[in-house]
């Protein structure tokens, strides 16, 4: 009995000094150091197509063992903007030990524009309908995220009976991007009677669009037909005897007669404006007008 206790106590003594030793050996010969990360500067500019090999542009990675890994640097994350159009960028290097090194620099969209919506049909709803979706032709587009419609949230104003036949409905509209940047706009829709719904006016093909100071856009270019009823009948179908010629743009300061309306464009000055634009039969009898924002930005 007393041999055999005294070889259990060798046995024990014996495995212990091995993973002792065994531990040690580990110690001493695994890798325990991450890389090493330089930039050439902690603060670089791109543009948004920026791909990742151009965020990682000046950078390098350095590891006591296994050398140059500077192929095993990546972007892991970025932040939400510190100003507009400015970030943080999170990148790591590993090892082929599994070590991690990190570190963060600011990236700066050069030609940043924070999102901007565009409205596919006049906000005109017949007001004999309980059902008015005025986010169904409301579209929101950032230049980093790419659509985001699914984002816009609204809210709702002053409710304002402008005549016999007309109400406005206020609208408040927001959108923003995964990088905190905000863009909103107030809008008003048109509820109308059947006569007034149905009354032939300018079809566009986009009824809000975004211009730069100075830049006057070409506002027949988008003339596409006339609407009525919901519904818009190009020129290009023949299924309507107007034409282009029968639509007159006005509400352009110092463009003609049409310019006393206090949100008539005026392309120097960074805001919100409403263009018309009036259809006429081949007599000149005005029929329907249709209202395109225009939001100038710097």
């Amino acid at each position: 009995m007393k041999r055999l206790r005294i070889l259990i106590l060798i046995f024990f003594f014996a495995v212990a000094a091995f993973y002792g030793a065994y531990y040690l050996i580990d110690k001493l010969t695994t890798d325990k150091i991450a890389p090493v990360i330089k930039a050439d500067s902690d603060a670089i500019e791109v543009t948004i197509d920026a791909t990742e090999a151009d965020l990682l542009a000046g950078m390098s990675a350095t590891d006591n063992v296994d050398g140059d890994v500077t192929d095993m640097l990546v972007v892991t994350s970025k932040s939400k903007f510190i100003r507009k159009g400015t970030l943080r960028v999170n990148y790591a290097a590993f090892d082929q030990s599994r070590n991690v090194k990190t570190y963060s620099r600011e990236v700066t969209y050069t030609d940043y524009v924070s999102p901007q919506f565009s409205l596919k049909a006049p906000l005109r709803f017949a007001s004999s309908s309980s059902n008015h979706d005025y986010l169904a032709n409301i579209k929101a587009y950032d230049c980093l995220d790419g659509d985001i419609s699914k984002k816009i949230r609204i809210s709702y104003g002053d409710t304002v009976a402008v005549s016999d036949t007309v109400t406005e409905q206020t609208i408040d509209i927001i959108v923003t991007n995964s990088y905190g940047d905000s863009t909103s706009l107030q809008l008003t829709a048109s509820l109308e009677d059947f006569a007034t719904y149905n009354r032939l006016c300018p079809a566009l093909s986009e009824y809000l669009i975004y211009t730069k100071t100075g830049v006057m856009p070409d506002f027949r270019s988008l003339i596409i037909g006339v609407w009525a009823n919901g519904k818009t009948t190009e020129f290009s179908s023949g299924d309507t005897n107007f034409t282009e010629q029968n639509v007159s743009v006005y509400n352009i300061q110092n463009s003609g007669a049409y310019n006393t309306d206090e949100h008539a464009l005026n392309i120097n000055v960074p805001g919100v404006y409403y263009v018309k634009y009036s259809l006429a039969n081949e007599l000149g009898e005005a029929l329907g007008t249709t209202t395109l924002i225009v939001i100038v930005e710097e």
